[in-house]
């Protein structure tokens, strides 16, 4: 039991500090090809609520972005869902890209607090992941196929999260220019 609560404690402390880490994350070379967005692991801010630039989606409009993102993942070669994706997902006035990410809740995790933070991290790089792939089609014209990069992006804000049994969601914002 002891040992138990020794690892629990162990990996709060390591996701606080990992949460608070001042790094500058990586930022890709100037002129590097398409697919190569790199960026870490962790998104700093995933379980922070913000105060979002430009209009936040409505929760419908959040569920008709994740109902594309579910198409492109079944029809990855599409590239008119990658447009339409694009055309809702990205506001050019206010700067910003908008995601919906998602993480399933592990009922077999040590507690229910562990289950829900591990769920909103995985939202949190779904929503990430997505933002890398609105970011490199708006570059490149949508031609990038779904599933040839892999990213995360720094500065990815989560502005609302919504929590069931089984599934933590959140829409999150990324900025449309990365430094």
């Amino acid at each position: 039991m002891q040992s138990r609560l020794c690892i629990i404690l162990v990996t709060l402390l390591w996701s606080f500090w990992a949460c608070n880490d001042s790094r500058k994350p990586e930022q890709p070379a100037e002129g590097e090809s398409s697919g190569s967005l790199k960026a870490p692991e962790q998104t700093p801010n995933a379980g922070i609520t913000v105060e979002p630039a430009g209009r936040v989606p409505s929760e419908s409009e959040a569920d008709s972005l994740l109902q594309l993102q579910q198409q492109i993942m079944q029809q990855p070669e599409n590239s008119a869902l990658r447009r339409e994706l694009g055309r809702r997902a990205i506001e050019v006035n206010a700067g910003v890209v908008w995601v919906v990410g998602k993480g399933r809740i592990n009922p077999k995790a040590a507690t229910a607090n562990t289950a829900l933070n591990q769920a909103r991290h995985a939202a949190a790089l779904d929503a990430g992941r997505w933002a890398a792939y609105l970011l490199e089609w708006h570059k490149t014209d949508y031609a990038t196929h779904f599933g040839s990069i892999q990213a995360n992006l720094p500065g990815l804000k989560v502005v609302r999260e919504s929590v069931n049994d089984s599934l933590c969601v959140v829409l999150a914002q990324a900025p449309l220019k990365q430094n």
